[in-house]
């Protein structure tokens, strides 16, 4: 409780995947907080705090399961971020958006077992902005907690048993993989079973083919079907990204994202263009996005919406 208690509180204090999650150095004990260089700000501090606190509250949880006379719960780890944003467009100026994830590692559990505290059920980072999420995203969206089993730290099976999606308790077995046919071009493939409690069962499937050049650009073009069996139908999206390194600390993402289902009939919901910035200009710890995008929906009736994402991101932790 006090790591939520301290992630929580430290959210409302402060003010998506080009750029790798930046490492941080070792913790330091609290007490020796006094010896961080007299240069540094309260962002600092706020941070190196942040991460002392949430890894000795996990070093606390994993002593439990740690053998008599055993050190190894002392190398347990929390690590995460939290990101803040504005969102503005035509016909909707007021939308803000809040996302945070939050792992725990345990290895006096071998490193077998996986605490997750998530805004979404999604293990992956999405990007996407608020406006553009169908409802079957918007149902994700909600405050995640789950534990998930691997067999080892290099297996490609995964199993989770948790609550989110409008507080539903679930269970969920997820095979990731991917096949590298050079250097350059690589395929990203995963498939996904679950059973909510009220949503019934569901399952994902999605691949992702990407191509990095001899000048470190980036191509990736990603699809995911969903099937919704309480429904029984099936929603597809499609999307393409350009990414184009700029310098160290900064890079362009150009993404064109599509999104439709199979009911009443095959048809497309919407349609997504943008053009983000994200750098880390100061601190290793923390980005600044700022992204235009156009966005089209059916609900709208394809009528353009212009708007322009803001977003400030910070990491914590040893990611």
């Amino acid at each position: 409780m006090a790591c939520l208690t301290l992630a929580v509180c430290s959210l409302l204090a402060m003010p998506g995947d080009v750029l790798t999650a930046p490492a941080t150095a070792p913790p330091t004990p609290v007490a020796q907080s006094a010896s961080v260089p007299l240069n540094d700000t309260w962002m600092d501090l706020w941070q190196q705090n942040l991460t002392e606190s949430m890894n000795y509250t996990v070093q606390q949880i994993d002593s439990f399961f740690a053998l008599q006379g055993s050190q190894r719960h002392e190398d347990a780890r929390a690590e995460g971020r939290i990101s803040l944003g504005w969102e503005p467009r035509t016909r909707d100026l007021s939308e803000f958006d809040v996302r945070f994830k939050i792992r725990v590692q345990l290895p006096a559990l071998e490193n077998r077992v996986d605490l997750l505290l998530s805004d979404d059920e999604d293990t992956q980072q999405n990007a996407s902005i608020k406006a553009a999420r169908q409802p079957i995203e918007r149902q994700r969206r909600n405050t995640t907690i789950a534990l998930r089993y691997r067999s080892s730290e290099s297996s490609h099976m995964s199993y989770k048993i948790g609550t989110g999606r409008r507080y539903q308790a679930y269970v969920k077995a997820r095979f990731e993989d991917m096949a590298a046919y050079s250097n350059q071009l690589a395929l990203f493939y995963d498939a996904e079973a679950y059973a909510f409690t009220r949503d019934e069962f569901g399952a994902e499937l999605g691949a992702t083919v990407q191509y990095i050049s001899k000048r470190d650009h980036v191509f990736r073009f990603n699809n995911r079907f969903f099937y919704r069996d309480r429904s029984e139908d099936w929603i597809w999206r499609h999307e393409a990204q350009f990414l184009q390194p700029v310098d160290d600390k900064t890079a362009m993402v150009y993404t064109l994202f599509t999104e439709g289902e199979s009911r009443p009939n095959y048809r497309l919901g919407e349609v997504y263009t943008s053009a983000k910035l994200r750098t880390n200009p100061t601190r290793d710890w923390l980005f600044f996005e700022v992204e235009p995008f156009v966005l089209f929906t059916r609900d709208e009736d394809f009528k353009p919406s212009y708007g322009v994402a803001l977003r400030v991101e910070a990491y914590y932790g040893n990611p």
